[in-house]
């Protein structure tokens, strides 16, 4: 479209440079022929009589003439205008003069018979650019703010429970302390490692009430009570079964907590509603525990009892409810369940 718009453009000078040449060419042939005409009526020059040579002028005289003749200035360029002669000559360029002072290059639409139109047509679509451009930024803006907006609010959304959970475990590790500190029995030491929440070793069931203790063996020899732990955490992604207990005792005597005292483990299926279970490790086959694990038991049952408010009758195996050889030793051996539970009675008197 540029280029017919130039050759339009070309095309419509040329026409003009001509026009204006023939227009010239007519000029010229008309001052000719008047000129003509009017040199046959003038008066002739008298002759000059015979005999008479006319003078030559001095050149010193026609030097001065020349000095003496005052010089015309061009007021636009102040600079001296040629003499009437020489504008005579060049008055045949004077069209195309003219043409380049009314057909600049500086408006190359001069031949166009509607630039007005087209000047305004372009200011209008670039408006129009304009306000499209700016709508589309504001959209953006609009857009990033409600982006921004809606991930706030999911973020708080999901961190809701996070932080109502953590509120609620502030409150009961401060009404935990203030229970404890008129105990007479100090509580053990225990690492808190609680299993993530989960359908098959940690269900997240509030724990009520608790009315008995139960003790628990393993049931695998030789295993620490990391081992144990990690056995429970992964029951989340085997699915072998549900099982766990809120206390481990490892042989060496370390206590490792699973699940908080206010939920409910899987230890016991028809007391897991009020009862707290505690898992002990073992090195021997028969079951027996070593004294490391049996004298942190005897510290974490008595301060258990004075915590809940329980006695010694509190105190079951597995075995007395539901009938599972657990702990394995001390179902076979009925005198030594009996001398645990009387080594508990003479921990509390002595700690009285």
């Amino acid at each position: 479209m540029g280029q017919l718009q130039r050759d339009d453009r070309r095309r419509v000078r040329q026409e003009t440079v001509e026009l204006w040449e023939v227009t010239g060419e007519r000029a010229r042939d008309s001052r000719t022929r008047q000129t003509r005409a009017s040199g046959q009526i003038q008066r002739r020059r008298p002759v000059e009589q015979a005999g008479q040579r006319r003078r030559p002028r001095p050149i010193e005289e026609e030097r001065q003439g020349r000095q003496s003749r005052p010089i015309e200035y061009d007021d636009r360029k102040r600079q001296p205008r040629p003499a009437k002669s020489q504008r005579a000559r060049a008055g045949s360029h004077r069209p195309q003069e003219e043409l380049q002072f009314l057909l600049p290059v500086d408006y190359p639409q001069a031949g166009n018979p509607r630039p007005v139109q087209s000047i305004k047509r372009r200011k209008a679509r670039r408006r129009k650019i304009f306000l499209s451009r700016a709508v589309a930024v504001l959209f953006i803006m609009l857009c990033l703010i409600l982006v921004y907006l809606a991930t706030g609010a999911a973020y708080r959304y999901i961190h809701r429970d996070m932080m109502r959970e953590k509120v609620k475990k502030e409150e009961q590790v401060s009404t935990l302390s203030d229970k404890l500190s008129g105990t007479k029995i100090a509580p053990p030491d225990i690492v808190e490692d609680f299993l993530e929440v989960n359908e098959y070793s940690r269900p997240g069931t509030k724990l009520d009430e608790v009315n008995s203790v139960f003790v628990h063996y393993t049931a695998n020899p030789r295993t620490s009570a990391r081992n144990n732990r990690s056995y429970f955490a992964n029951l989340a992604q085997t699915h072998e079964r549900e099982a766990s207990a809120h206390l481990i005792i490892g042989y060496e005597g370390e206590i490792i907590q699973c699940i908080p005292f206010e939920e409910q483990a899987y230890a016991v299926r028809t007391r897991n509603g009020d009862s707290i279970s505690i898992e002990c490790c073992y090195l021997e086959e028969d079951g027996s525990f070593t004294q490391e694990t049996y004298d942190t038991l005897l510290h974490t049952l008595a301060w258990l009892l004075e915590k809940y408010d329980l006695t010694t009758e509190d105190i079951l195996r597995h075995y007395d409810c539901g009938g599972k050889k657990c702990p394995l030793y001390y179902v076979e051996h009925e005198d030594a369940w009996e001398q645990l539970l009387a080594d508990v009675e003479a921990y509390e008197a002595s700690a009285e």
